[in-house]
Order: C-alpha cells, then structure tokens, then sequence
C-alpha cells in the first residue's frame, strides 16, 4: 500500500495561503482607503468653496433674494437701479426686484469682479430662466 500523498499549502510570494490573502486584503483596504479619502477631499473641497454667482438671475417683482458671497463684497454696481436694488453687508448680497426688465450687475470681491444679467419679471410665470 502506498502511503497517503502529502498535500503542499499553496504558496503566495513565499508566504502561506492565509498570509497571502491577509496581504492581499490589507493591500485591497489601503486602495479603498485611499480612494475613499481622495473622495472625502475632493468632496470637502467643493464644499468649503462657494458656489460661483451665476451669470443670469431671474427676479419676481417686489421679491427679495439673497446671495453669500465665497468673500467680502466690496463694490456693486448697476447698470439701471431702477429695476433693483442690491445692497451689501460682508459677504451677503440683498436684491429687491423693483421695475419689470433686464439690468447688469458687476459685483467686485477679492477674488474679482463678475456679472450678472438680472431679469425682473411681473411674475414667475413670465420667467425666461
């Protein structure tokens, strides 16, 4: 009778199989890891960043809208104040819809100035955008 064969542990890199596979694992962690922390990053980092203004608003009449600014806001002009009036405190702007019709807003920041095309409109129904 012969005597009963020897079966070898299957060898990962020198190591036994469940050495092998706990390195493997690790290695699989540490990706997950990795990525799940570059996610948590990028995702904080468009957090702490404000939103950017938009280049287009659309106003109801005789309705107020506020905006936070990523800075301080340090000059707003208007091309025609008669159809709304933006007033600043820090980083907030205040917009009060007063007079059917289209005006630009430069707003300045630290950052730089932007526009903004501001269309009032009698009511939400008569918004382009």
């Amino acid at each position: 009778m012969r005597p009963p064969r020897r079966i070898r542990k299957p060898q990962v890199r020198g190591l036994s199989a469940i050495a092998g596979l706990s390195l493997l694992a690790r290695e699989l962690v540490a990706e997950v890891t990795m990525t799940r922390a570059a996610l948590i990053i990028a995702l904080f980092a468009a957090s702490s960043a404000r939103a950017a203004l938009p280049s287009r608003l659309a106003l109801q009449l005789g309705h107020t809208t506020t905006i936070s600014m990523a800075s301080t806001v340090s000059k707003v002009t208007v091309a025609d104040p008669t159809k709304v009036d933006i007033k600043k405190q820090g980083r907030t702007l205040t917009l009060v819809a007063r007079e059917k019709g289209t005006t630009q807003a430069t707003i300045r920041t630290a950052e730089g100035a932007q526009t903004v095309t501001i269309y009032v409109a009698e009511d939400k129904y008569a918004m382009p955008y």
